[in-house]
């Protein structure tokens, strides 16, 4: 009889233990930033498959319209241009994203920090603001996943912010088939403050036959950089595709008839981009 009562209230006691055991808080650790790097280091000695292009070499003898215009130059990145502004560029680093229809798919994308890709891995870079670039960085390989999975490469612009005299600059370009672009951009400030307004507009009518288009991105940014409250930055970055016309394929009959025709399919179901 001992022997059970015993037996009792030794399962009465772990009961109440695991009960009191359960009801503490839970630890919470500190948070645990991961960077690229420790310590700021030279391109050279970063082990990882870099490319940097200056804001001169985007700038320079380009319509700036679209990224392909700069990063044709980058190794072991393709980007082909698909002469259609219903469709975005098809870029692949490395193989990654070769199998995309349309869109990015594969490669991150990123302005100002601000991500380009959707949460289902597609990315558009019309909305990239290539007259106030200042950098943009190509990241190839295995080290990319630092900016999270599904990445075979990273492609981050960061456009112009600096703090000095107040500088306007308009820029303009023409070409055939009723094809232009206009651009204006501002930017100053007082340290520790910055600010940067840009503006563009791009139109064409196209090479063929139902395949005109026109963009307008406008991207601002204000900043407080360095000071005894840390760093604030404001971005506001917007597009609008209000045309974009989709000719789609032609046969080989259609092609040595006209090249420059639209599709039968295309007029009939008006496609484009929208």
């Amino acid at each position: 009889m001992n022997q059970r009562v015993l037996v009792v209230v030794g399962l009465a006691a772990g009961f109440f233990w695991c009960t009191a055991t359960g009801q503490e808080s839970p630890l919470t650790l500190d948070r645990v930033v991961v960077t690229a790097t420790r310590t700021e280091r030279a391109q050279f000695d970063v082990p990882a498959s870099t490319d940097v292009l200056s804001r001169d070499e985007v700038r320079d003898a380009n319509l700036r319209v679209n990224l392909s215009e700069s990063l044709v130059r980058v190794p072991g990145l393709v980007v082909l241009n698909r002469q259609n502004f219903a469709q975005d560029l098809q870029i692949s680093i490395r193989g990654f994203g070769a199998r995309s229809t349309f869109g990015v798919r594969g490669v991150r994308l990123y302005v100002d920090g601000i991500p380009a890709t959707m949460p289902d891995g597609q990315g558009q870079v019309s909305h990239f603001p290539l007259n106030a670039v200042d950098r943009i960085e190509v990241l190839r390989g295995p080290f990319s996943a630092l900016y999270g999975n599904s990445s075979g490469g990273t492609i981050t612009m960061t456009t112009r912010l600096a703090p000095g005299p107040s500088e306007v600059e308009l820029t303009g370009a023409a070409g055939s088939h009723d094809t232009w672009r206009a651009g204006a951009n501002v930017t100053g400030g007082v340290k520790p403050y910055a600010y940067a307004l840009d503006a563009s507009r791009f139109s064409t009518d196209g090479y063929r036959d139902y395949s005109a288009a026109r963009r307008d991105v406008v991207n601002v940014r204000a900043a407080a950089l360095d000071t005894p409250l840390g760093r604030l930055r404001l971005t506001f970055n917007a597009v609008d595709i209000p045309e974009a016309e989709d000719p789609l394929g032609l046969t080989r009959a259609q092609w040595q008839d006209n090249p420059r025709q639209a599709s039968p399919q295309a007029l009939q179901f008006r496609t484009r981009k929208s």
